[in-house]
């Protein structure tokens, strides 16, 4: 009969051989989720070796911690906004260097404005905004970075979902909650709202997730023509009215295009 002593040594090694295992298995997920637009549970257990049971199960815990995102139109995984984050922190994301190239724009343009401006980055069929530049009139808007925003209700969300609409004949994401009365909600009429948006190349959203607040919003392409980012400005409805002044329009557009430009370079 083995001693109670050994029988606890072997189950605290077992214990910890199982947890150096868990940590290895989440590890290599990061690891493929950096690297991958996108990746299918089974994809991801054939190159780590495991079964699709433990990699869902994992999955599943980094989803709830924001480390990975679900495309619920596909049931494929990418790297969610914290994991994006630690990419910023560490400096090692192609997304940093994006950061950089928009800094100068996105100052520009809250300097001749005086209203907040966000840049927001894609990320699969989701979006977050990575960067806040505060406005600097007395009252401000302030934003939470780095957490997924609402598409059907926000100006660089919607520029999203057009964008999806376009290249995959169909919406992520549904369904889609009312913050406002002015929410749009309505699948009709929210694609609508999107093929405008589409056609004209940027995106509002006036009162559509909190009363007073408007944001305009305009695209960032990369090379292949893939949109990757969004800079919105935003403020009171007061200042960026419902239908927002060609001068303003033409600014964010001009801001969009000069990153876009710089990215391509």
């Amino acid at each position: 009969m083995t001693p109670p002593a050994r029988r606890g040594r072997k189950q605290g090694a077992a214990a910890t051989a199982g947890g150096v295992m868990a940590i290895r298995v989440v590890l290599s997920i990061l690891e493929q989720l950096a690297k991958q637009e996108s990746v299918g549970v089974t994809g991801l257990s054939r190159a780590l070796g495991t079964t699709k049971a433990r990699v869902f199960r994992h999955l599943r815990t980094l989803v709830s911690m924001g480390y990975a995102t679900q495309d619920s139109g596909s049931e494929r995984y990418a790297a969610g906004p914290r994991l994006i984050a630690l990419g910023y922190t560490a400096g090692l994301t192609p997304a940093n260097n994006l950061l950089k190239l928009a800094r100068a724009s996105m100052v520009r343009l809250r300097d001749r404005f005086g209203h907040s401006v966000n840049l927001s980055l894609v990320y699969g069929d989701s979006a977050s905004i990575v960067e806040s530049l505060p406005g600097s009139s007395f009252f401000g808007i302030a934003m939470r970075t780095h957490m997924p925003m609402p598409l059907h209700s926000t100006a660089a969300g919607k520029l999203l979902l057009a964008d999806r609409l376009v290249r995959r004949k169909r919406l992520p994401g549904r369904p889609y909650g009312r913050f406002t009365e002015k929410t749009l909600t309505d699948l009709k009429a929210l694609q609508a709202d999107l093929e405008r948006v589409g056609r004209q190349g940027w995106a509002s959203a006036p009162e559509e997730t909190v009363l007073g607040i408007n944001a305009i919003s305009a695209p960032i392409r990369d090379h292949r023509g893939e949109l990757v980012a969004m800079i919105s400005l935003v403020g009171s409805i007061q200042f960026i009215p419902r239908r927002p002044s060609r001068a303003m329009i033409n600014a964010i557009r001009e801001a969009a295009a000069e990153i876009s430009a710089a990215l391509n370079l």
